[in-house]
């Protein structure tokens, strides 16, 4: 299954953690986000055989997201996961505004 979270969830739970693999979906042209213990894998062709050999553990908490405006590449990466039969699975749509503080997002 896929969730779309809001920027409040993806706040919370890039501070706390608990068991989430974050992937940061940004094209490898572009500076990647700098929030720590975050895995960075391009949306390509290979995503699903990349991201599978990675984390083979389906019941695996995962967030994939991209602070790109208006990217679909979240939704159609968490579609990809969740048909390889991975059950939770969210995605979050950012933008360029989000901002890395000590703490985490303001």
């Amino acid at each position: 299954m896929k969730y779309e979270i809001p920027r409040e969830a993806f706040k919370q739970r890039l501070m706390d953690r608990l068991n989430f693999v974050f992937v940061d979906l940004l094209p490898a042209d572009k500076t990647p986000a700098k929030f720590e213990n975050v895995v960075h894998l391009n949306y390509s062709s290979q995503f699903k055989t990349e991201f599978a050999s990675q984390f083979p553990n389906k019941n695996q908490n995962v967030i994939v997201f991209s602070l790109q405006k208006n990217d679909a590449t979240p939704a159609k990466a968490a579609d990809d996961l969740a048909e390889l039969g991975y059950q939770f699975v969210y995605f979050y749509n950012g933008s360029p505004d989000d901002v890395v503080l000590d703490k985490g997002m303001n």
